[in-house]
Parts: structure tokens; C-alpha cells; sequence
């Protein structure tokens, strides 16, 4: 099961290294497509792909 984190959520979230402005513009920009995952009404961002994207230091 995926580690995931709703983005409405993520401003809350001590030490997240992202503000969730930030994830917001990549997913409407279509930037980094698989750290989103849309259930229901809900935008979620799946943590285990960001730790990934992070380490190779794909945030800019």
C-alpha cells in the first residue's frame, strides 16, 4: 500500500520539506505526475515517490 498524504494536509505536517503551493503548481503544471494520486475528491500525495524524487534531487 502506497504512503500517502493528503495535500490539503501537507502545511500541517511538521518538517515536511515542501509547502503544498509547491505541489499544487506540479500538479497543475503536470510536473512529477506520479507523486499524485486522486481517490474520490481528494488529491494525495504519494510520500515514498517524493523521498525518491528528493534523493535524486529532482525538486527544481
Amino acid at each position: 500500500m502506497a504512503n500517502l498524504l493528503r495535500l490539503a494536509k501537507v502545511n500541517e505536517t511538521p518538517g515536511f520539506p515542501l509547502r503544498a503551493s509547491t505541489l499544487y503548481k506540479w500538479k497543475h503544471l503536470g510536473k512529477h505526475k506520479k507523486l499524485f494520486v486522486q481517490l474520490g475528491g481528494g488529491v494525495f500525495v504519494n510520500l515514498d515517490k517524493l523521498d525518491a524524487v528528493i534523493a535524486k534531487g529532482g525538486t527544481k
